[in-house]
C-alpha cells in the first residue's frame, strides 16, 4: 500500500499596501472623534487589518508605505505620470489633509509595537516594494496582498493572491474571472494598451478594455502578448470592408501621451510590477527587512494599550476597556512568531 503523500506546509505572509488601506479606513470612519481629534483612520485601519489577519492566520505581516516623493522614478521615465494629481516629486509641500498625515504616523507607531515589519522610502512607491517581495518569495511561502489598487492584480499567480479592500475578499487566479473581464495574466497587457486614468498613464488612442475584449476575445480566456495582438490586427482588418482606425492605432502606436512611438516600451517600464522600479539602496533595505529579526526590546502591547487610551481608540472597540484583549488577539500570534524568530536568530 503506497504511503500517503504529505501536504506541503506553507508560511503565509500578508503584504499591506499601507496608504491604500489607510485611505479606505480614514474615509470610511469620518465621524469618529476623540476630544475633537479625528481618530477614524487609526481605529478603522487596525480593525480592518486584524480582521484579515484573524480570518487567514498569517505568519508574517509587512506594511509598505509610499514615501513623500514616491513615484519619482516613474516620473523620470514618463513626465506626465500622476500629473492629474498635481504631485510634486521633488519639493516638499504641506499635506493636503493634515489629519490623514498625522494618523499615518500614528498607525505606524502602533504597528511598530505590534511587531509588524514596515518599509518606507522617500521616492519609492509601495507597489514596487510589494512587487519586489513577490519576486523573492520562498518556495514554501504563500502571499496575500491587501490593497484597493487593481494594478496589484498583475502579481497574481499560483502563490500570490490579492485581498481587494472594497470587494472584501481574496482574489486569486481561481476566482479572478468572477470579478474582472479579462484573464488574470493579461492585467499588464490591458494597461499597456489602454493606459491608466488614475495615474494619468496614456494608452493607445481610442483603446479601452472593452475594445480589446471585443476584437480580441481570447484575452478573457488565456495569456496573450503584445505580439499576439499586433499579429491579429491585419487578419481582422482584412476581414472588414473598411479599416478600423482603432486597430490601426495599436499597430501604428498612436497616443496622445508624451510617450510617442515608444509607448509600449515606456508603459511596460512604468506598469510592470514584476520588474519594480527601485534604487539599489531600497533593495538593500528591503532585503534586510525580509530576513532580519525584530528586536523585542522596548516593544510591548502595554505601549499599544497606553496609546489606545491616549487616542480614545479603546472606547471605540466593542466591549470598551474589557474588549481590548480580544481586539489584540490576532496580533498576538504575529508577536509570538516574531519573538521566537528573534530568539532562534540570537542562538
Amino acid at each position: 500500500m503506497p504511503k500517503p503523500t504529505k501536504t506541503k506546509k506553507y508560511t503565509h505572509t500578508l503584504l499591506v499596501d499601507g496608504d491604500s488601506l489607510l485611505k479606505t479606513a480614514y474615509h470610511g470612519a469620518k465621524d469618529l472623534y476623540n476630544k475633537g481629534n479625528h481618530i477614524g483612520g487609526i481605529f478603522q485601519f487596525l480593525t480592518m487589518l486584524r480582521k484579515v489577519i484573524n480570518e487567514n492566520r498569517f505568519d508574517k505581516v509587512f506594511i509598505f508605505w509610499d514615501g513623500q516623493f514616491s513615484g519619482r522614478l516613474r516620473h523620470e521615465i514618463y513626465k506626465e505620470y500622476k500629473a492629474n494629481r498635481e504631485k510634486d516629486f521633488y519639493n516638499h509641500r504641506e499635506p493636503k489633509d493634515p489629519d490623514l498625515y498625522i494618523q499615518k504616523h500614528r498607525v505606524s507607531q502602533y504597528c511598530e509595537e505590534l511587531f509588524i515589519r514596515q518599509f518606507q522610502d522617500e521616492i519609492i512607491e509601495a507597489d514596487d516594494s510589494i512587487g519586489y517581495y513577490c519576486s523573492n518569495i520562498e518556495d514554501d511561502e504563500k502571499v496575500v496582498i491587501i490593497s484597493n489598487d487593481r494594478d496589484m492584480c498583475q502579481l497574481i499567480d499560483d502563490r500570490v493572491a490579492i485581498y481587494v479592500i472594497n470587494l472584501r475578499k481574496i482574489i486569486s487566479k481561481y476566482n479572478y474571472c468572477e470579478h474582472f473581464n479579462h484573464h488574470y495574466t493579461n492585467v499588464k497587457l490591458v494597461k499597456i494598451l489602454s493606459g491608466d486614468a488614475s495615474d494619468n498613464i496614456k494608452g493607445i488612442q481610442g483603446v479601452k478594455e472593452k475594445t480589446l475584449i471585443k476584437y480580441f476575445p481570447e484575452i478573457c480566456k488565456k495569456t496573450l502578448t503584445l505580439k499576439d495582438i499586433i499579429s491579429k490586427i491585419e487578419v481582422l482588418q482584412n476581414e472588414r470592408k473598411t479599416r478600423l482606425k482603432t486597430l490601426d492605432n495599436i499597430k501604428n502606436k498612436v497616443t496622445v501621451g508624451c510617450q510617442g512611438e515608444d509607448i509600449f516600451e515606456i508603459n511596460e517600464k512604468i506598469i510592470n510590477l514584476r520588474k519594480p522600479l527601485l534604487t539599489e539602496s531600497a533593495k538593500e533595505h528591503l532585503n534586510n527587512l525580509f530576513v532580519s529579526p525584530i528586536d523585542p526590546e522596548d516593544r510591548t502591547t502595554k505601549n499599544v494599550i497606553k496609546m489606545m487610551l491616549e487616542d480614545g481608540i479603546i472606547m471605540a472597540i466593542p466591549g470598551g476597556r474589557d474588549g481590548y484583549i480580544n481586539f489584540l488577539k490576532p496580533f498576538l500570534r504575529i508577536i509570538k512568531k516574531e519573538k521566537n524568530f528573534f530568539n532562534i536568530s540570537k542562538k
